[in-house]
């Protein structure tokens, strides 16, 4: 996910919700306005997703770890790392000052400390680059770009993708994984997948289906990760929804056919199913997940009145294949430690900006999580 999301989330209503909302608590009179004494059986999975991409995060994810989610209730911690590790087997794709092997091990002794599990991320396909500004793959193997030839200053150019047919991508990337697992000592593994719009473009993959392109990228992924590695995946689930139908769109669900992937894949992969705001309030991809044999993790952002309807929609759709509930920051991890510390927030830093919307989410959706039903503050 990225900055640009949040670009298209700018005009939803707050209003909505007041009409949309059923409340699933017991002793909740009026929608919207819950009874705060109100409770419900805690999630089993209570996250938070944050980005750390060099040495300086290891300090604020510390304090993440070790002070601010035991005091949410929050026990998965899911880091977005991709390029900020530093890696042996491809020193290459390694950005500057990145995090080491020390500092994950320390990170994972203290999640262990506090029973947090702990989730490295690497971002897979998609989200290769910010327009031109490749991350740090892309950069030093331009060769597996998927479109080379795209412009990605034209005005519509979103993320590069790498191309799942190319004969090498599978042996650097699962090195790269094999490395933050060792070193995070990690029980699962979150890959992304989001918000792929560039596939079928180079002479390898043009012609073929997005979804075959997909869910062979997705295929390939699993194998190496459950299948050799023995842990858990997690992706975004986005790209296995129906844009169209589900009335989500092209960024919250797919309008490239990608969707018809879900049923090309395996389904004990974790689908991390993030909506953020309330297009579609009945918020149908929580039980079409759970109906197509997934797992299902609720992922929301930073407008409260959409977190507390998609948590509510989550418990009423409750079934075993429901496991919680993750927030999600997309801003770093050091600005959500400062926010969560009560520090003092410049909202004209383009960073800082939504932090007082994305704090409070965040309080708000750990406290539904744990059972609460806390009125929202804001919107």
């Amino acid at each position: 996910m990225s900055l640009t999301r949040r670009r298209f989330l700018k005009g939803i209503a707050a209003g909505a919700f007041a009409a949309a909302t059923t409340s699933v608590w017991a002793g909740s009179e009026t929608p919207g306005s819950p009874t705060p004494a109100a409770k419900a059986a805690p999630f089993q999975r209570r996250g938070i997703h944050v980005s750390a991409g060099s040495h300086d995060d290891v300090a604020p994810l510390e304090q993440l770890i070790g002070q601010f989610a035991p005091v949410l209730g929050l026990n998965w911690v899911i880091i977005e790392i991709d390029g900020g590790f530093q890696y042996k087997s491809h020193p290459e794709c390694a950005d500057a000052n990145p995090i080491t092997r020390d500092d994950a091990r320390k990170l994972a002794a203290l999640a262990r400390d506090k029973s947090i599990q702990l989730v490295p991320m690497y971002n897979c396909l998609g989200h290769q680059s910010w327009h031109a500004d490749k991350g740090a793959l892309l950069r030093a193997h331009p060769e597996l770009n998927e479109a080379p030839d795209m412009d990605p200053n034209a005005k519509d150019f979103y993320c590069m993708s790498w191309c799942p047919n190319h004969p090498g991508v599978n042996a650097i990337v699962f090195d790269l994984f094999d490395e933050l697992i060792d070193a995070f000592d990690a029980k699962a593994f979150h890959v992304g997948m989001d918000e792929v719009f560039i596939l079928g473009q180079c002479p390898r993959c043009k012609g073929t289906a997005n979804a075959t392109l997909f869910a062979k990228a997705v295929n390939d992924i699993h194998t190496h990760l459950v299948d050799t590695r023995k842990v858990e995946m997690q992706m975004w689930g986005d790209r296995l929804l129906d844009g169209n139908k589900t009335g989500f769109g092209s960024w919250e669900a797919s309008t490239n056919d990608t969707w018809q992937a879900i049923d090309m894949v395996p389904k004990d992969i974790v689908m991390c199913d993030w909506h953020y705001g309330m297009d579609n309030p009945d918020f149908p991809s929580i039980r079409y997940f759970q109906d197509k044999g997934f797992r299902v993790w609720p992922s929301g952002w930073n407008r409260e009145n959409s977190i507390r309807r998609f948590i509510e929609v989550a418990r009423k759709e409750s079934g075993p294949r429901m496991v919680g509930y993750l927030c999600t920051t997309w801003v770093g991890v050091t600005p959500v430690v400062k926010g969560l510390s009560g520090e003092p927030i410049d909202t004209t830093q383009r960073e800082q900006r939504r932090l007082p919307n994305l704090i409070a989410g965040i309080k708000l959706g750990a406290a539904m999580a744990k059972g609460e039903n806390p009125a929202v503050a804001g919107t």
